[in-house]
């Protein structure tokens, strides 16, 4: 991930769900209201880099309080991460449909995780990526090589984008080699 990396620009867009602690004068922009305010336990979708920005800083209700500063907003748990599909996650981890949930699922988990330090979420995203890297590369080193059209399997359509980052290099990697042993 850096800073011209697409799929990252796009995970950063992804909107999230946050509540308001104060009252923001001059912000009703954000919820297409123009110079209004945005009220306190207002609730509203905000991309994920100005989400961030907004529940690490903060202010307080006493300006002359400066022990504990209560963020902007407050991130409220976003439906990628909901029971449901951390359960399904437990259950089966090739079996869940990524792509359909988050085409960046991965993405924003790592940018969960560190945002807030989820230990249960790390380590359940940990297991999937590792499961779901094995799958990975058993069909990247299953692809007939001799014709350029990739089988399309069921698995593969499942795939977030960093999966298909790393589809693509363990396939080409696999494919270099078998010409590499054919050479030699």
């Amino acid at each position: 991930m850096g800073y011209y990396d697409v799929d990252d620009i796009l995970a950063d867009s992804a909107e999230f769900s946050c509540k308001f602690q104060y009252d923001m004068p001059g912000l009703g922009y954000l919820a297409g209201n123009p110079g209004r305010a945005i009220d306190k336990n207002a609730r509203l979708d905000l991309p994920l880099w100005l989400a961030r920005i907004l529940a690490i800083v903060g202010g307080s209700e006493d300006e002359y309080d400066t022990e504990e500063a209560v963020p902007f907003v407050e991130l409220l748990p976003p439906e990628i991460f909901s029971p449901k599909v951390i359960n399904a996650i437990k259950a089966d981890p090739t079996a869940i449909d990524l792509h359909s949930i988050s085409s960046h699922f991965l993405t924003l988990s790592l940018k969960w995780i560190a945002l807030f330090g989820d230990e249960d979420l790390a380590s359940i995203c940990s297991s999937m990526t590792l499961l779901r890297a094995l799958e990975i590369n058993a069909h990247a080193s299953s692809v007939n090589f001799a014709s350029t059209a990739e089988i399309a399997s069921p698995f593969l359509l499942t795939l977030d984008e960093s999966e298909k980052k790393l589809y693509r290099r363990s396939h080409e990697a696999y494919r270099e080699h078998k010409r590499w042993m054919v050479e030699r």
